[in-house]
C-alpha cells in the first residue's frame, strides 16, 4: 500500500519545483533528497551616503531586493517511489498537498516504546506522525496508527453488536462514590452515640502513601512520604445499578484520580473484577490533567459510547454525556480530585436536591455548606502559595525556564496535595455538625442511580431497535441521545433567579448548559416569552415580576428541573410550584413593562442595523454588547448632553431595580453577590435574538461589520504583478481596509446617528 508524501508546514510557500531528483521506481532511504525547490524572499539593501543627503531630516525607507534560494526536500521515510504528483516548474502554494507516493516496507502501524512491533525497527518521533494514538487503558507506550485504530474499533463494534451491548464510560468521584479524608468520618463511624453513626456503617476505608509534590528540578531534601486515609461512601443503589446494566454495557472507568486511587475504588465497587476488568483509565495515562476525551480511548468512532459523569465541562458537554446530579454525601467536602479539573463557581445548584420540604432549614444548611467549601478553597489556595514560595528558591535559575512548561501540572498536583492536608486539618464535617446540634448531618436519601438505570436501559433499547430497522442515524449515540433529551424542555424558556452568582457569565453556567442539552433556552431577564422562573424563593424580584406580567409563567423550585433531567421526562410542575406571597404593585409592574418595552425597541433597532445578538444556543452563548462601548465621539455636543441625560435616567431606574434585587437576596437568605445572573453591561437586552440552529456567536460592532464587508471586496491577487513581498502586501491591504472602513463610516455615520438618536428619544 502506497503512502502519500504531503508538503509539510513550515516551508516558505509558495515554492516552485526546480528538479525531481529521485526517479520513479527507485528505492529511497529516509533522508535521501527527493526534489529541489526554489523560492524568493526580500532582503534590505543599505542606503548609500548620497541617499541620506537627498532630503535632510526626512525618514528614508530601506531599499529591498529580491533574492532567490534553492533548498532540498528529503524523504520522510524509506520505501520505493511509485509516482510523482508534481513536475518541474510546478508551484506548490500551501502545505498538505500530495507531492509523491512511496510504498513503505512497513507502515509501523503498531509501535511500542519506540519499536515497531511488526518489523522490529526503531521508530523515532518523526516516523510516528501517523502512529501517535494511545488507545490502551494502562500503557501509554503503545501507539497505533489511525488506520489500525479504526480496524480495532470496527472489530469492537462488531463484537458489541453481536452481544447487543453498548459501551459505558463511568466516572468515579461524585458519580458512583463520594470520598473524603476528614478524620471526623472515622471518629463518627466508631462512635455509636453519634447521630451520623447509622449512615456511616457501610463506609469503606483504605490508605495510600502520598508522595511529596516537588518541582522538576527541586534540589533540596526530600520530604517524608505521608500516608492518607480515604473514607468511601458508595452511592445508594450502586449494586442494583450494575446488576441491571452489566448485561447491556461494556463498562470502562475514566477518572482524573491517580491510578493507585482508581484501583482501590475498583476493589470496592467491583471486588471480583467482572465489571471493569483492566479497563481503567486514570489521570496517569490520560495525557491531560484538566480535560477528558473520548478520543483517548476511542479515537475514530464514538457512536456506541455513553458517558456518565457529574461534570459536563471536562467533556466539553459531549453529546455522548449523561450528566448526573453530583453525589454529595460528605457535605462540605466536594470532589477531592477536582483540583485537576477547571474550577467551578460555588452555587446553590451544586448541592442538588436536598430537603425541599424543610425550606428554611435546608437553605440555612446549604448556605453553611457553601461557606465551608469556600473557606476550604481559600485555605487550599493559601497553602499552595506558601508551598510554592518555599520550594521556588530550591530551583536553579538555569533550569527554571525548562521547568516552566510543567509549572501548570506541578501547581495542579500541589493543589491536590494541599486539599488533602487542609481537609484533614480543618475538619469541615465537624464544623457543619456544630450547626446541627444533635441532629443528623449526613443524609443518605439519594435516588439518582435508580433513575439512571432506567435511562440507560431506554437508550440501549432505542439504539438496538434502530439498528434492527436499519436506521443508521439513530444507531449513533451522538445523535440518538440529544434527540431523546431535547424533548424534555423543548420550546421552554427559563430564567434563573437567585441561583447563579452575580458576575457569572450565563453562557458558562453549568445549569444553563445542562438544561440546554434538554432543549431549554435560558435568559437573564423575564419577558413575554418566559415560560418558567427557577428559584428557591418566591419573593425574588424576577419571580414577582414574572407572575405579574403573565400569570401563565410557572414559578418553580430547582428540584423540578433536577427531577426532569434525572428522569428524562417532563415532570408535572404542580408539586414544585411556589406561591407568590407578595405580588408586584401596579407601579412596579408598569415600571417593569416600560423597561421591557425600552429594551425590546432598542434590540429591534440594533437588529435592523445588522447587529445580531444571540442568547444561549447549543454552544451556550448569551453574548451582549455595549452599543456605545467605543465612546460617544460621533455625537455632537448637544446630542451628547441629551444622551448623557438619558443614561442618568436609566441609571436611576436601574438603581431602583437593584434595590429589589438586594431585597431578593435578603429574603432568599443569601449574600447580595448572589442576587442575579450575569447582566448586560449595556442598557440593551440582546438575549432574545437567537438562532434556531446551534451556532457559535460573536459580538459584532458596526465598524467590524464594515471592515468585514471591505475584506470581502478586497482583491486577493498581487499588487503591481509582484508576489515577492507578502508581508508588505498584507500591510498594504490593512491600510487600505482601514481607509475604506473610515470612508464608509463617514458616509453611513450620519444616517445611523439619526436613527439611533430617534430610538433614544422615543
Amino acid at each position: 500500500m502506497t503512502t502519500p508524501v504531503f508538503s509539510p508546514d513550515g516551508l516558505p510557500y509558495p515554492i516552485t519545483i526546480d528538479q525531481l531528483i529521485a526517479p520513479i521506481g527507485s528505492y529511497v532511504e529516509k533522508g535521501n533528497r527527493l526534489f529541489a525547490y526554489k523560492f524568493w524572499y526580500m532582503v534590505e539593501i543599505a542606503n548609500s551616503p548620497d541617499d541620506n543627503d537627498i532630503i535632510a531630516g526626512t525618514e528614508q525607507h530601506a531599499k529591498k531586493k529580491v533574492r532567490e534560494s534553492i533548498e532540498f526536500f528529503e524523504a520522510p521515510f524509506e520505501g520505493r517511489l511509485m509516482s510523482w504528483n508534481v513536475d518541474k516548474d510546478d508551484e506548490v502554494a500551501s502545505s498538505r498537498q500530495i507531492i509523491c507516493e512511496i510504498t513503505r516496507p512497513c507502515n509501523h502501524d503498531i509501535v511500542y516504546g519506540g519499536l515497531c512491533t511488526l518489523c522490529g525497527k526503531e521508530v523515532d518521533e518523526n516516523d510516528q506522525l501517523n502512529t501517535n494514538l494511545a488507545i490502551s487503558h494502562t500503557d501509554t507506550n503503545l501507539k497505533v496508527s489511525r488506520k489500525e485504530a479504526a480496524d480495532i474499533e470496527n472489530n469492537l463494534k462488531a463484537r458489541l453488536r453481536k452481544d447487543e451491548k453498548l459501551i459505558l464510560v463511568v466516572d468515579l468521584d461524585q458519580t458512583v462514590i463520594h470520598c473524603g479524608v476528614d478524620p471526623t468520618i472515622g471518629e463518627w463511624k466508631n462512635d455509636p452515640s453519634n447521630p451520623n453513626y447509622e449512615t456511616l456503617k457501610d463506609v469503606k476505608l483504605f490508605a495510600l502513601e502520598e508522595e511529596p509534590i516537588l518541582p522538576l528540578f527541586y534540589m533540596g531534601p526530600k520530604p517524608p512520604v505521608r500516608q492518607c486515609r480515604y473514607y468511601v461512601k458508595v452511592r445508594p443503589g450502586l449494586k442494583e445499578f450494575f446488576e441491571g446494566i452489566a448485561p447491556l454495557f461494556e463498562m470502562h472507568i475514566y477518572t482524573m484520580a491517580t491510578r493507585a486511587y482508581a484501583l482501590e475504588i475498583a476493589k470496592i465497587i467491583d471486588p471480583d473484577g467482572s465489571l471493569f476488568a483492566n479497563r481503567i483509565l486514570s489521570r496517569d495515562e490520560n495525557g491531560s490533567l484538566t480535560q477528558k476525551s473520548l478520543e483517548r480511548l476511542f479515537p475514530t468512532d464514538q457512536s456506541m459510547v455513553v458517558i456518565i459523569d457529574d461534570r459536563g465541562d471536562v467533556w466539553d458537554w459531549s453529546p455522548n454525556l449523561i450528566k448526573v446530579v453530583p453525589y454529595n454525601f460528605f457535605v462540605g467536602v466536594g470532589d477531592i480530585n477536582s483540583n485537576f479539573l477547571p474550577r467551578q463557581q460555588n452555587t446553590m445548584l451544586q448541592v442538588g436536591r436536598r430537603l425541599r420540604n424543610k425550606e428554611k432549614e435546608s437553605d440555612e444548611l446549604i448556605t453553611d455548606i457553601m461557606d465551608t467549601e469556600k473557606i476550604l478553597q481559600e485555605k487550599i489556595d493559601e497553602e499552595v502559595k506558601r508551598q510554592e514560595e518555599k520550594l521556588s528558591h530550591q530551583i536553579s535559575s538555569n533550569e527554571e525556564s525548562t521547568a516552566s512548561e510543567t509549572k501548570e501540572d506541578f501547581t495542579k498536583k500541589l493543589e491536590y496535595s494541599a486539599s488533602l492536608e487542609v481537609q484533614q486539618q480543618n475538619r469541615p464535617l465537624a464544623t457543619l455538625q456544630k450547626h446541627m446540634h444533635n441532629q443528623r448531618l449526613l443524609v443518605d436519601d439519594d435516588d439518582e442511580l435508580y433513575h439512571l438505570k432506567e435511562t440507560l436501559m431506554s437508550v440501549h433499547k432505542k439504539y438496538y431497535e434502530s439498528y434492527e430497522r436499519g436506521d443508521f442515524q439513530d444507531t449513533n449515540i451522538r445523535t440518538l441521545m440529544p434527540i431523546m433529551k431535547r424533548k424534555v424542555f423543548e420550546n421552554l424558556s427559563f430564567v434563573f433567579s437567585g441561583l447563579i452568582p452575580l458576575g457569572t457569565d450565563i453562557r458558562k453556567a453549568d445549569i444553563v448548559l445542562w438544561t440546554h442539552m434538554f432543549g431549554a433556552n435560558s435568559f437573564s431577564d423575564v419577558d413575554e416569552n418566559t415560560t418558567h422562573v427557577i428559584t428557591r424563593s418566591s419573593g425574588t424580584y424576577k419571580a414577582r415580576m414574572a407572575k405579574a406580567l403573565n400569570d401563565k409563567i410557572k414559578i418553580v423550585h430547582p428540584d423540578w428541573v433536577f427531577e426532569c433531567m434525572v428522569t428524562w421526562k417532563h415532570v408535572n410542575e404542580k408539586p414544585y410550584e411556589l406561591i407568590i406571597e407578595e405580588p408586584a404593585t401596579e407601579q412596579e409592574l408598569e415600571d417593569f413593562k416600560r423597561k421591557l418595552e425600552q429594551r425590546k425597541r432598542m434590540a429591534e433597532e440594533q437588529e435592523r442595523h445588522g447587529l445580531e445578538f444571540n442568547s444561549v444556543d447549543k454552544s451556550a452563548k448569551d453574548d451582549t454588547v455595549n452599543l456605545f462601548a467605543a465612546g460617544t465621539s460621533w455625537l455632537n455636543d448637544e446630542e451628547d448632553e441629551e444622551f448623557l441625560d438619558d443614561i442618568e435616567d436609566d441609571e436611576v431606574e436601574d438603581e431602583d431595580e437593584d434595590e429589589y434585587e438586594e431585597q431578593d437576596a435578603e429574603e432568599d437568605g443569601r449574600a447580595p453577590d448572589y442576587q442575579k445572573e450575569s447582566e448586560s453591561t449595556s442598557h440593551v437586552d440582546h438575549s432574545r435574538n437567537q438562532h434556531s440552529e446551534p451556532a457559535t456567536t460573536n459580538d459584532v460592532t458596526i465598524s467590524k461589520a464594515v471592515s468585514e464587508e471591505s475584506d470581502r471586496k478586497r482583491p486577493l491577487g498581487d499588487i503591481d504583478g509582484s508576489n515577492y513581498d507578502q508581508n508588505s502586501l498584507k500591510r498594504y491591504h490593512i491600510r487600505r481596509d482601514a481607509d475604506v472602513a473610515e470612508e464608509e463610516d463617514d458616509e453611513s455615520g450620519s444616517d445611523l446617528e439619526d436613527e439611533l438618536l430617534n430610538a433614544l428619544d422615543d
